[in-house]
Formats: C-alpha cells, sequence, structure tokens
C-alpha cells in the first residue's frame, strides 16, 4: 500500500494573496495539520522555509517538529533546470543545504528549458550537488514547460550518474491528463524509475491558461474529471507502492483551514491508494 504525502505548497507564500484573509499558516500549524489527518510524509516548497527563517525559526528546529509530529519530509521543491548552467548550479546549492537539513531524499525540479546539451550539463550539474546534500532530482514533466513528455524526462534523467546521484521521475496525474502522453507511456514507466507520484483531481478547464488552471482551480481527488481510478490501477498493477503527494493547488481551499482540507484530502484518495 502505498503511503500519503502532504504537499504543503498550497499554503506558502508563494501562493498567498492580498485577498486572502490573514497570512499563510506557520509551517508549524501545516505539519500539525498533515500529522493529525494521518499523513506519514509532508514536503516543503522554498518559499515557505525562507519565510521561517525570516521569521527567525530555523529549517533544523523545523525538522524537530516534524520528526515530534512522527512524520518524514519527502522532498524539498523547487528548481528550475535551465540551460544555463550558472544559474541551475546556483540554485541547486541554494536548496541542497535545505534538503540535508530536513532529511528530504528529493528535491523536485523542472525543466524550463528545451532537451539538449545545455540542459543535459546543467541537469548533471545540479544531481551532483544535491547528491553531495544526500538528496537525489525528482524531475516532472508538465505540459506548459519545455520538457511536458514522459520521453523527454526519460532523456533527461538518463544524463544524470547511475546510483546515489541518478534522477528520477515524478508523474503527476494534473500533467498527465493535460499533456501529450498516453496510457501506454504512462504503463510503460517502471517503479525504479519513479520518484513518487503526485495526485491530484480537476474540474474542466475554464480558461486557456494552463499555470492558472493547475496552480489554482485543482479539486479534491473523485470531484473532478480525471479518471484517478484507472491512473492508481496503472501503478498499482506495475508493482509501484510508493510515496503518493497529494499536490492541492486550490484558491478556494487555501482560504479554508488547513486541517479540515488535510483530512479531506486523506478521505479522498484513500479509496484510490
Amino acid at each position: 500500500m502505498s503511503a500519503l504525502c502532504f504537499e504543503a505548497i498550497n499554503w506558502s507564500p508563494y501562493f498567498w494573496t492580498a485577498d486572502l484573509p490573514g497570512g499563510p499558516p506557520r509551517a508549524e500549524r501545516v505539519v500539525e495539520a498533515a500529522a493529525a489527518a494521518g499523513f506519514p510524509w509532508i514536503s516543503f516548497d522554498e518559499k515557505l522555509l525562507a519565510a521561517e527563517q525570516a521569521a527567525g525559526r530555523s529549517i533544523a528546529s523545523l525538522r524537530r517538529r516534524v520528526e515530534q509530529a512522527g512524520l518524514r519530509v519527502l522532498a524539498v521543491h523547487a528548481l528550475a533546470l535551465s540551460d544555463d548552467l550558472e544559474s541551475t548550479s546556483a540554485a541547486a546549492r541554494a536548496l541542497a543545504p535545505a534538503a540535508a537539513e530536513l532529511g528530504a531524499p528529493w528535491v523536485q525540479a523542472g525543466a524550463t528549458s528545451p532537451i539538449g546539451p545545455a540542459l543535459y550539463a546543467s541537469t548533471r550539474a545540479a544531481a551532483s550537488i544535491v547528491g553531495a546534500a544526500g538528496a537525489r532530482l525528482a524531475i516532472e514533466f508538465l505540459p506548459f514547460l519545455p520538457v511536458a513528455s514522459i520521453a523527454d524526462t526519460r532523456a533527461l534523467v538518463a544524463e544524470t550518474e547511475p546510483g546515489a546521484l541518478r534522477a528520477a521521475i515524478v508523474p503527476d496525474t494534473w500533467h498527465f491528463f493535460h499533456g501529450p502522453d498516453d496510457w501506454e507511456a504512462l504503463a510503460s514507466l517502471s517503479p525504479d524509475e519513479i520518484a513518487y507520484l503526485q495526485f491530484d483531481d480537476h474540474p474542466p478547464l475554464a480558461s486557456d491558461d494552463l499555470l492558472v488552471e493547475t496552480t489554482q482551480r485543482r479539486v479534491l481527488p473523485g470531484r473532478g474529471e480525471f479518471d484517478l481510478e484507472r491512473f492508481a490501477r496503472t501503478f498499482r498493477t506495475n508493482g509501484f507502492d510508493g510515496v503518493v503527494g497529494l499536490e492541492h493547488l486550490s484558491a478556494a481551499d487555501r482560504a479554508r483551514p488547513v486541517e479540515a482540507v488535510a483530512r479531506e484530502l486523506v478521505e479522498a484518495a484513500g479509496r484510490y491508494w
């Protein structure tokens, strides 16, 4: 049975706007909400971690709170892989210490440049930097970025060193259902190619702005139009029993108590995993 991860990014300062009540919840509250809902894993993004540090709260103290709650940190988000070796390496150096301090096995990434030698070089450099911190790159394919398919993500992963530095793939339901791949391509992914899954749902698109749609309008699993049962069955059939991240990005639920949404996510996803 796969374990679930609470993806905390929906309650990050990254998404907080002036029309939302108060400010984003402190990381400690998000951790407590995830633990109370029954999640064994949690992830954090760089903006949330930066806000903690700006408030005088260390990453080490956050890890202690996570461990006291009986959780583990799955990943730190998110690294932009580009054909600019210097900027990609600098971004990896900025995220790697947080992954090390939190004990996170993964640093999530996406590629903002097309497949080619320059992107390969940057990805190898980033994998080496996060590898020195005890983590690996978890690369997702996104339909609005240059690396949008499983095939291209595989090509990027293949450029990283085998073993401790080898990157892996993050299949996300949102990006799969709005991307170029078919079910055959999805089923071709073997468990050892996968870092973890990301699981979410969405109603019919209301606009052609995929970035707004994916960050503002997701719904609880089972309340949208994705064939989540087939998605989950595809990976169960292939023998996947790793972690499933519930990446619920919703402007409507961002304004609600994180505790309530965390409970609802576990209940909604339970029927699939």
